[in-house]
């Protein structure tokens, strides 16, 4: 039930509702459990003191709703009568996106309640010139970043994902309080006017929408990144008097880059976060033009580490090369600045998917936590590395502190059901996929990892309808037709998953094929000899995938054979029951 709109929707299907029924239903779920009395609908409905024949149009706008919601008076699921009281809705209530999660999770950690929760709104753009929203942009994320190392047990600041969608979104202050389950809102605007720029921001208290402070900045326009470390350093200590006092600490950058640099660093972030392969190509593009431009610029080597990584992640090209190339801007970045979180994150992820050094591997992860507690992809990386380790119960709750920095990002909220997934509940990963899709029907990944619950739970047709579906959004993308073709092959139709594994083998005289999702489709065909053959090949070049070998449980059909526990020592990784 969206109250904005007035629309109420099931499964993405809208459900006609008139404007009597609908304003019943809020009432009711503004008191879930607790009777609402007629009185209340009546003055709810008729506060003017209009005459109707109350009775009868109550009555009847009551059984409207029930029809709209498939209820029934005599066994209500939703809507219960209390004879000459009222009424009262008894089914669960999931009120926004935080209560969405917090019914989701029974184990979520408690550290993140007992800090002070910020969001950094996205900076308004109030130049002429469209094409400057690249730095308002750049300018949310460093305050983002600088204001997340300020004090780390005592200050929580939500991730950009779920900051940037409440741009231009019209919500009021304490209405986005509530959705992300912050105690205060940093927001401001960004004029360019010729070589000038003017900079305001202000901090208010999020329940009450108090103003606590407000300044604002003008500068040079060529002297960019002073502006931004200048503004970025000057909240935070404001941020530290008000809420943080005697705390205060030195956000300053120990180098500074080039101006052009800079303007290249924050084009290329602008694109980092734009979805799709193509945005990600652009990112890396602009990295480099940054890194060229000054090659001392360690954050541009560090983001740069972290698109390689991510790019070793699509079907493009062997995952070995680019994530050695990670390696090196991760490492150059590091010997410039060994501070940075990002470098540190991305160091981690080489040495877990090239060089299969879980302890050294998991020293980076917590060093990249430790520089930044609010780096939610950390908190993320992290979970998904615990989860191949097969310590569930730590994954879990790491990919949820994640969630908690970042509760509308359709990523995080996926690694979150992943790591359900590798534990084993299933359920908990459909209901969790569902509500990732709910946000956004079209995402992929979440509608992948459904499938695969899907299939473990045996309701094998669904999840083959789910990566069809997937197919027809995203195309042949030989991840989803790997998928589908494993889903096939369990199925029992055989003849249409062999007729996919040809296709993709088709795709890899043109592209990158991962070896490993081949090998899912030979375990489901039960073709054990050419899954080993295939899984030999995906180590070799260190697909995305493989460090998962231990805790996927579409492998299971294989773990009993001698060159499974082979190839778990040849990982390194535990074996797990």
């Amino acid at each position: 039930m969206d109250l904005r709109s007035g629309e109420l929707r099931k499964r993405g299907v809208r459900i006609r509702l008139q404007d009597q029924s609908f304003q019943i239903l809020a009432l009711m779920l503004e008191r879930p459990g607790d009777i609402v009395r007629r009185e209340d609908l009546r003055q709810r409905l008729w506060p003017n003191g209009t005459f109707v024949d109350f009775e009868h149009s109550l009555n009847a706008a009551i059984k409207r709703l029930r029809a709209a919601l498939g209820d029934s008076a005599d066994n209500p699921r939703f809507i219960e009568t209390l004879h000459r009281r009222g009424y009262r809705f008894i089914a669960p209530v999931i009120g926004n996106a935080r209560d969405v999660q917090n019914a989701l999770s029974s184990d979520r950690p408690d550290a993140a309640d007992q800090k002070v929760r910020l969001v950094v709104l996205p900076f308004s753009n109030l130049s002429i010139e469209p094409a400057q929203e690249y730095f308002s942009d750049g300018l949310t994320e460093e305050m983002i970043a600088q204001l997340g190392r300020l004090h780390p047990r005592r200050l929580g600041v939500i991730a950009r994902s779920s900051s940037m969608l409440f741009k231009r979104a019209g919500k009021a202050i304490d209405e986005i309080g509530r959705e992300l389950n912050v105690n205060y809102v940093l927001e401001g605007s960004v004029r360019r006017e010729a070589d000038r720029v003017r900079i305001t921001a202000q901090l208010i208290e999020a329940r009450g929408q108090t103003h606590l402070w407000a300044d604002s900045y003008e500068r040079s326009y060529e002297d960019t990144l002073a502006i931004q470390s200048e503004v970025a350093s000057q909240i935070a200590r404001a941020l530290a008097l008000e809420l943080l006092p005697g705390e205060t600490q030195t956000l300053e950058r120990p180098g500074t880059p080039r101006s052009e640099a800079y303007h290249a660093y924050l084009k290329g972030r602008f694109h980092w976060n734009r979805p799709g392969d193509d945005g990600l190509e652009k990112a890396i593009e602009y990295y480099e033009q940054a890194i060229a431009l000054d090659p001392h610029f360690a954050e541009a080597h560090a983001a740069l580490a972290r698109a390689k990584v991510n790019w070793s992640e699509s079907s493009h090209e062997p995952a070995r090369v680019v994530l050695e190339e990670a390696r090196r801007s991760a490492l150059r970045a590091l010997e410039l600045d060994g501070q940075i979180s990002e470098a540190h994150l991305a160091l981690a992820e080489v040495r877990k998917r090239v060089d299969w050094d879980w302890a050294e591997a998991e020293r980076t992860y917590r060093t990249a936590l430790a520089l930044n507690p609010s780096n939610e992809a950390a908190h993320r990386s992290y979970g998904v590395f615990l989860a191949a380790m097969g310590r569930h119960g730590e994954a879990i709750a790491e990919t949820e502190r994640a969630v908690d920095l970042d509760p509308l990002c359709l990523t995080v909220n996926s690694s979150a059901a992943w790591a359900r997934y590798a534990a084993r509940q299933y359920d908990r990963v459909i209901t969790w996929c569902r509500y990732t899709l709910e946000m956004e029907p079209q995402f992929v990944p979440a509608r992948r990892l459904l499938a695969a619950a899907y299939v473990q739970t045996g309701c094998v047709q669904e999840a083959i309808n789910e990566l069809e579906e997937a197919v027809r959004t995203a195309g042949p993308e030989p991840l989803l037709l790997a998928w589908l073709a494993h889903a096939q092959a369990v199925d029992g139709r055989r003849a249409d998953s062999l007729s996919w594994l040809g296709t993709l083998g088709e795709l890899a005289e043109c592209r990158y094929v991962s070896a490993y999702q081949t090998a899912l489709v030979h375990v489901g065909l039960g073709d054990f000899d050419n899954a080993f053959v295939w899984l030999e090949k995906a180590c070799a070049e260190r697909a995305s995938g493989v460090v998962n070998i231990g805790i996927e449980p579409r492998l299971d059909p294989i773990r009993a054979d001698a060159r499974y526990a082979t190839l778990l020592r040849r990982l390194r990784l535990p074996v797990l029951p």
